[in-house]
């Protein structure tokens, strides 16, 4: 005859949960974005399907096709090669900042 605890039994499952490639995202990956050395904004990573270089092919299909771009540590580095091209490619990352 089984006597009864009163204790009830729920298996718990824990999951390590380390730098696997397998394993889901568990927070949001934030760089800071920077043209020609200037502060332009934050771009947020919300999936794992999203990179840094998407800002790449965003200012691509924008038609800023000669910027060069760098990413070191938490920072986006774009490169532009004039100042008013720089200054069009601030405000397509401002915007491009804003819609995510």
């Amino acid at each position: 005859m089984l006597q009864n605890s009163g204790v009830i039994g729920v298996p718990i499952f824990f999951r390590y949960l380390g730098n696997n490639e397998g394993d889901a995202k568990m927070n949001e990956d934030r760089y800071e974005m920077f043209v020609n050395g200037e502060y332009v904004g934050e771009n947020t990573l919300y999936t794992d399907q999203e990179d840094a270089t998407d800002i790449l092919d965003f200012l691509d299909k924008q038609g800023f096709h000669d910027v060069q771009m760098d990413v070191e540590g938490d920072h986006i580095m774009i490169h532009c090669s004039d100042k008013s091209e720089a200054e069009r490619v601030e405000a397509a990352i401002r915007v491009f900042a804003k819609n995510r």
